[in-house]
């Protein structure tokens, strides 16, 4: 089940234009609010589930428990976030958003909307449905393949760094 070639290079290519055109949009998004892309994507995290602790928001973001010390720290500075004791385990800090932070997640989320919005709206609403479909099915597949694994350690390695 090779898939013929010149797909293959359709999709790849598809693929390096989508990577680029959504890391554009989401970087216009958090610089508009006045937070870095990294940032962004931890209020993301939090403001979905508030209460992880750094290792878990590591996890969920993809990197390394140092990036996010760092992200934390300029997100406690900003006085977006804040790290609150487990009540249970005095040791855990767990991350949750201050009202600033959430207001500033919900003007981002808002401007994501927007934008999804307005890509939509640029197929006819018969198709709407169909590309949906065929961007979830994307997805699922890229990770049934680990390419989009939470943790740095499970992910796959490049090809002859086995």
């Amino acid at each position: 089940m090779g898939g013929n070639n010149d797909h293959v290079k359709r999709l790849r290519d598809v693929l390096r234009r989508l990577i680029r055109a959504i890391g554009l949009l989401e970087r216009g998004d958090a610089a508009c609010c006045g937070v870095t892309l990294s940032q962004c994507h931890a209020l993301g995290e939090v403001a979905k589930q508030e209460g992880l602790t750094s290792g878990e928001l590591a996890s969920r973001l993809g990197v390394d428990p140092s990036a996010v010390t760092r992200i934390l720290d300029a997100l406690v500075q900003q006085g977006l976030v804040r790290r609150e004791a487990d009540l249970s385990d005095r040791r855990v800090a767990r991350v949750v958003l201050t009202v600033p932070g959430r207001e500033l997640w919900s003007r981002i989320e808002e401007t994501m909307l927007e934008r999804s919005r307005a890509i939509l709206d640029r197929f006819p609403p018969d198709r709407q449905e169909g590309i949906l479909q065929a961007c979830e099915q994307l997805v699922q597949v890229l990770e049934q393949e680990g390419y989009l694994l939470p943790s740095l350690d499970e992910r796959r390695p490049c090809r002859g760094q086995d």
